[in-house]
């Protein structure tokens, strides 16, 4: 964060404005994250955007000079390259985030949503994004593995109506917040890639060009993956399915290192 002083005069009364800057998009506040998102879709012009995110006296936009330095302050949120751990919207519409680091998420569940947002990242369907989200974020007490004696299970026997009810009050979240909960997610996914490097292999994208806003991740097939994992073991299959995302990402990390390793 860096500290803003903006001095100007209104109604000939000289007076002064003082703003903590964020200079990274993990400084992002969930409100200024989704004005972004606003900006990247093009809902709102760059005075408009500029006058939320700071807020800022009207009379300070009108300026060029102004705009032109309070845009060059926060030139980050141009470059989607980005590692982050977390979702800065921990909470939509009475759904929640994984945790710092997908604490709180089963391998079962990442699965899903990786699946689905891979989905999305090949066709562009509304639909698509919807289901990712739906899959992402879950309610208090709501499983992708069910513990002993849990009923509130996303893929239970009750699946279809389950899934067809939170994909329906996904469907009526605003647009510009379905879009940042992608664009988190890729940050996510970029930070996986720097955690565990052989599971999640990343060439570095050049830059990307300033009206291209789709920024890419890398893919994986968990089937594949998941029945290496599993290998002859499918007696505790539920035990994999049910494992701490982080603690099997770990695993299979350095089962690819090794295996890599022997072939040298």
């Amino acid at each position: 964060m860096r500290e803003l002083r903006i001095a100007y005069r209104s109604f000939g009364v000289r007076r002064e404005v003082i703003r903590r800057v964020p200079q990274k998009w993990e400084e992002l506040t969930p409100s200024q994250f989704l004005l972004v998102s606003r900006f990247y879709l093009q809902e709102t012009d760059e005075s408009s955007f500029l006058k939320e995110f700071y807020p800022l006296p009207s009379g300070v936009i009108a300026d060029s000079y102004y705009r032109y330095k309070l845009s060059e302050l926060i030139e980050f949120i141009s470059d989607c390259r980005v590692r982050m751990d977390r979702f800065i919207l921990s909470g939509v519409s009475g759904l929640k985030a994984p945790g710092e680091r997908l604490k709180g998420m089963c391998f079962e569940h990442f699965m899903h949503v990786d699946t689905a947002f891979n989905r999305y990242a090949r066709d562009g369907k509304d639909a698509s994004l919807d289901a990712f989200i739906s899959m992402l974020y879950l309610k208090d007490n709501e499983y992708i593995v069910l513990p002993a004696g849990g009923k509130n299970g996303l893929f239970s026997r009750q699946k279809p109506l389950i899934l067809q009810k939170r994909l329906s009050e996904v469907a009526k979240i605003d647009r510009h917040v379905k879009y940042a909960i992608f664009l988190n997610y890729v940050f996510v996914k970029r930070w996986l890639s720097k955690a565990f490097p052989f599971l999640f292999p990343l060439n570095e994208d050049p830059e990307p060009e300033k009206n291209n806003k789709k920024p890419t991740a890398p893919s994986v097939n968990w089937l594949d993956i998941f029945d290496s994992f599993v290998g002859n073991d499918v007696a505790v299959m539920e035990k994999y399915q049910a494992m701490p995302v982080a603690t099997a990402f770990r695993l299979l990390n350095k089962r690819i290192r090794d295996a890599q390793k022997q072939k040298k």
